[in-house]
C-alpha cells in the first residue's frame, strides 16, 4: 500500500507523536519521517511497511482516500528473529507503564513458554531484554510452566515461576501484556511467529483465566532450574 504525507501527519496527530517518537518506534530516522511528510522522499516498500506496522501496533490504521483511524481491536503478526525482537520491545514498553507493576491492573502473565526457545531465537538480545526488565521497579512477570524442572534464563529475577500440570497439554504458549494477547508459535513454523491481538476485553479474559490456574498451581522456587535442555 501507499501512504501520503497527509496521512502520516494525521496518524502522528492521533497518537500525539513527534517525528522523533515515531522514528524511535518504527526504527526509522526522524529525517526520513520529515522528508516523507514534506514530499521530498518517496518511501520504499520496506519503509512503508515499518510505518504501517508501527502504527498498527498502536491501534492506528491507514485507510483509502488519505484516511486514518483508530482501531480498538487489531491483529499484528511478527515474523522471524527480527519480528521476535520487535515483539519483545513491545512487551518491554508495556512493562514500563504503571499499570504493569505488581500493584497495577495490567500485569504481565505468561503461560507455557519455554525460556530455552526464547534464548535460542533471540540470541544475545535475550540478555539485553533480561537486563532491561530487571532494571524496572515493582514489575514481576508471572510465568506458568508445564514442567516442574525447567530452563530459566540467567538473572531473570523479574520473573516468578509456578508449575501447573494443567498447562502441560497446552501446546501454544501465550503472553498477556497491557491490552494485548499474544500467541507464540515456535515449533510449527521454520521461524518464530507471534500473533498479537490488541483487545482490552481479550486481555482481561485471559488474565482472569491465567489467575485461576495460578491460584491452583505450585510454587516453583525450589524446582530444578535446568541450564541445558
Amino acid at each position: 500500500m501507499m501512504i501520503t504525507a497527509a496521512q502520516l501527519r494525521a496518524a502522528r496527530g492521533l497518537l500525539d507523536w513527534t517525528r522523533s517518537e515515531l522514528a524511535k518506534a518504527s526504527g526509522l530516522s526522524a529525517e526520513t519521517i520529515k522528508n516523507i511528510e514534506h514530499g521530498v522522499y518517496a518511501p520504499q516498500e520496506s519503509t512503508i511497511a515499518a510505518i504501517v506496522n508501527c502504527f498498527a501496533q498502536n491501534n492506528v490504521e491507514f485507510m483509502e482516500n488519505d484516511g486514518v483511524r483508530r482501531n480498538a481491536e487489531t491483529v499484528v503478526i511478527f515474523h522471524g528473529p527480527a519480528g521476535f525482537r520487535r515483539f519483545m520491545d513491545d512487551v518491554y514498553e508495556s512493562a514500563r507503564l504503571p499499570s504493569a507493576q505488581e500493584t497495577g491492573d495490567k500485569p504481565i502473565y505468561v503461560s507455557n513458554v519455554d525460556d530455552k526457545l526464547f534464548v535460542d531465537n533471540l540470541s544475545e538480545y535475550a540478555t539485553i531484554h533480561t537486563a532491561r526488565m530487571n532494571k524496572l521497579k515493582n514489575v514481576k512477570v508471572r510465568v506458568l510452566t508445564g514442567e516442574q524442572n525447567y530452563y530459566v534464563a540467567d538473572d531473570s529475577s523479574y520473573i516468578e515461576y509456578r508449575w501447573s500440570g494443567q498447562t502441560a497439554n497446552v501446546h501454544v504458549p501465550f503472553y498477556v501484556y497491557g491490552d494485548k494477547f499474544a500467541i507464540i508459535i515456535f515449533k510449527e513454523t521454520s521461524e518464530p511467529r507471534i500473533v498479537v491481538i490488541s483487545s482490552a476485553l481479550v486481555a482481561k479474559t485471559y488474565r482472569e483465566q491465567f489467575m485461576i490456574l495460578w491460584d491452583n498451581s505450585v510454587d516453583n522456587s525450589n524446582a530444578v532450574k535446568v541450564e541445558n535442555k
